[in-house]
C-alpha cells in the first residue's frame, strides 16, 4: 500500500511538472478556472457570451442582439456596440436590479466603467430561445434613460 501511494505521488509531481512547464502556465490557469466557478459574477457573465461551434469544431461568438432603445441610446452616448460590450469584462452584476427568476427570460444588469462613464448594461438571456441574448437598454452615470422606450 505504501509502494502504490509513493508510485501516485511520484506520478502526480510529475503531471504538475509537465503542466507548469511552457509559455503559457497551464497549472495557474486551470487553478484560476476552479476558483473562478464559485464567482457568481463570472458565472453570469460567461452565459452572456452566446457562443457556438462550427463544422470543424472552432468556437464561434455570437454578439448579442440590441433593442431599438439599446441602439437609441448608443447613439445618444456616442458610444459603439464594442464600447458598450466591453462592459462585460470584468463587469459586476448587480443582483438587486436584475430579475434571475424571470419566465421566460432573465433579466441581468452589469456594472463597468467604460470610457470614464459608469453603464448599468440590462441584458435579456432567453433560454428558451435557443440561449439568446439582447441588450435591451443601459443608463450612464446613473442618468434618466436618454430614449423612450416604444
Amino acid at each position: 500500500m505504501k509502494r502504490r501511494l509513493l508510485f501516485f505521488g511520484f506520478g502526480s509531481l510529475i503531471s504538475i511538472f509537465f503542466l507548469s512547464m511552457g509559455p503559457e502556465n497551464r497549472l495557474k490557469n486551470t487553478f484560476y478556472d476552479y476558483l473562478d466557478y464559485f464567482d457568481m459574477n463570472k458565472r453570469v457573465i460567461s452565459h452572456l457570451y452566446p457562443n457556438t461551434t462550427d463544422e470543424e469544431g472552432n468556437l464561434i461568438l455570437i454578439k448579442p442582439e440590441f433593442s431599438t432603445l439599446a441602439e437609441c441610446q448608443l447613439l445618444y452616448y456616442n458610444l459603439t456596440k464594442e464600447d458598450l460590450l466591453s462592459v462585460l469584462e470584468d463587469g459586476e452584476v448587480n443582483f438587486e436590479l436584475s430579475d434571475e427568476d424571470g419566465e421566460p427570460c432573465q433579466y441581468f444588469v452589469i456594472e463597468n466603467l467604460v470610457k470614464g462613464n459608469t453603464l448599468l448594461v440590462t441584458f435579456e438571456l432567453c433560454y428558451y430561445n435557443d440561449k439568446s441574448v439582447k441588450v435591451t437598454k443601459f443608463t450612464s452615470n446613473k442618468e434618466k434613460e436618454a430614449c423612450i422606450p416604444i
